[in-house]
């Protein structure tokens, strides 16, 4: 069978074009009053049509941003709390002040994630899938968007033997038994390239001039409700 030839795109969108800066200069609200400690994984907004992708997405999230210096609370045990109440997606807590979250878990940030693509494309002897998402860290202090960044991994399951019959059963096969959950932790660890690194990692405070592509930065405070 074929290697998985795993291509990780990121895609930066801004102003029509991608523009590369420092950490610092992008995201400057990590650099100032604004150092998070602590960050709080709310349910994953499924914009895909893979069903089971968001609880997928669980098994990943965590540990690419403990290992950047952040302490992440127990996923599976903020999602619990959360269905408990009958919250099963993040678009549920859109318009909300996120200083609950700071007053119910101690959290100092909440990250949100979209789900954008879950995809897996077939056609005849190519075929691939692909994983993209979109995160956005917000203070729990201001509402203030603190970090926003989207990543995107494509792994591409064709075949090439020469042999056309077996190209044809060898993509369908690949395409068919790709596993998402390494795919989106390929997706996680070069997400989390962009971000500043946590209190708890050697390098917090000194990255400000390593680059950073920016992808659909948003500006400004989310809107919540009054």
């Amino acid at each position: 069978m074929n290697k998985l030839l795993i291509a990780v795109v990121a895609i930066s969108i801004l102003a029509g074009c991608t523009q590369t800066q420092t950490k610092q200069s992008a995201y400057p609200k990590m650099y100032g009053d604004e150092k998070p400690l602590s960050m709080l994984v709310v349910p994953a907004i499924n914009e895909s049509t893979a069903a089971d992708s968001a609880d997928l997405l669980n098994v990943t999230v965590a540990q690419p941003f403990v290992n950047h210096g952040y302490y992440v609370m127990s996923v599976p045990i903020v999602q619990d709390i959360f269905k408990k109440e009958g919250i099963v997606s993040g678009k549920q807590l859109m318009g909300r002040s996120t200083s609950m979250f700071k007053k119910n878990f101690g959290a100092d940030s909440v990250l949100f994630l979209t789900i954008e693509h879950w995809d897996t494309n077939y056609m005849v002897i190519a075929g691939n899938v692909t994983v993209g998402i979109e995160y956005v860290l917000i203070s729990t202090s201001t509402d203030e968007v603190l970090w926003s960044y989207e990543q995107k991994v494509v792994v591409d399951t064709g075949s090439n033997s020469g042999n056309i019959i077996a190209d044809l059963i060898i993509t369908a096969i690949s395409t068919a038994v790709t596993d998402y959950v390494p795919v989106a932790a390929q997706v996680h660890n070069a997400a989390v390239k962009a971000l500043p690194y946590g209190k708890y990692h050697p390098k917090n405070g000194k990255d400000g001039n390593e680059k950073s592509v920016e992808t659909k930065k948003k500006e400004g405070a989310l809107e919540v409700e009054a």
